[in-house]
């Protein structure tokens, strides 16, 4: 994610690697433009601003300040590509009466994970490469992460509603209109400033906690027995709290705010941020498997 920064530092030029096949020297926030630096906190580990999206590629093998936040989302995406494939198969042994609907649900929601973590993942790259690829990727980025949401919507509603397919489109309905409210704000020019942040940030989380009426919906038409497994309530309310931590380290900069330059290149509230987001991804996935478990083993509905 990226904003404009509101931190005034003077900032001077430097010239763009000469030699990509040597290692980078590394920059400091002064010597990378504002747009760059874009948190104040981080004072060290810059790649130069090449213009290339050849030379940012080639930074994958150096460690800078972005390198923990492209291969916390790099490698997940990777794996997820994986177990598209392995759990297709995992799916048919397992749940010989799944349906396409099934699967879909399931796999959805894998497509999503890896379209939010490799979006991300290139926008971190291309981070050094200039303002107006900064700014295209930090929009996509901001999307994927829509998208991802979306899917986990799809595949939470529909395992939670598993009987009742008017609930389903529901629910359905009203995280897609949710979805492009907040996408309008994402990528709308009059919200990319740091003024905004908040606002931006708020909508994701707005949009997050528009799950508990699902959840709430469930609660009173289902047994309590029934709502924990069918809705893998417990795996959902993890998630959440995952996915919250996260969102409090990236909003409040913590713990580079607290110790500005200590956690340049290890430890920055993005990158704490991120491995939140995958541990939420990968609670999601152990959620859909344990109440198609359980959906499974009690057809109430199943033909």
């Amino acid at each position: 994610m990226w904003d404009q920064s509101t931190a005034t530092n003077t900032f001077r030029p430097v010239a763009a690697v000469e030699h990509p096949r040597t290692k980078y020297r590394l920059l400091t926030a002064t010597e990378v433009p504002p747009w760059y630096a874009h948190n104040s906190f981080l004072l060290t580990g810059y790649r130069p601003v090449t213009r290339s999206t050849r030379l940012c590629l080639e930074s994958l093998r150096c460690l800078h300040n972005e390198t923990v936040n492209i291969y916390s989302h790099l490698v997940p995406a990777g794996i997820a590509v994986i177990s598209n494939g392995v759990f297709h198969l995992y799916f048919r042994n397992r749940y010989p009466t799944a349906s396409c609907a099934d699967q879909l649900a399931f796999h959805v929601y894998l497509c999503t994970s890896i379209l939010c973590f490799g979006i991300s993942s290139i926008y971190h790259t291309l981070l050094c490469h200039s303002e107006d690829y900064v700014k295209l990727w930090a929009l996509l980025d901001y999307v994927a992460i829509i998208f991802q949401t979306l899917g986990s919507f799809i595949s939470g509603i529909y395992v939670s509603f598993y009987c009742e397919p008017g609930l389903q489109k529901l629910y359905w309905t009203m995280i897609g209109v949710l979805g492009l409210l907040t996408a309008t704000v994402v990528v709308s020019p009059r919200f990319q400033s740091s003024k905004w942040r908040k606002l931006r940030l708020s909508t994701f989380v707005a949009t997050g906690f528009s799950a508990l009426a699902p959840m709430i919906h469930a609660s009173i038409i289902f047994p309590y027995a029934q709502w924990n497994q069918q809705a893998g309530l417990g795996y959902y309310l993890l998630e959440g709290l995952s996915i919250i931590t996260g969102t409090i380290f990236y909003a409040t900069r913590f713990p580079e705010s607290w110790m500005p330059e200590r956690f340049d290149i290890w430890g920055a509230s993005h990158q704490i941020f991120h491995i939140f987001v995958v541990l939420g991804a990968v609670i999601h996935v152990w959620a859909i498997l344990s109440v198609f478990d359980y959906v499974h083993e009690n057809p109430r509905c199943l033909v």
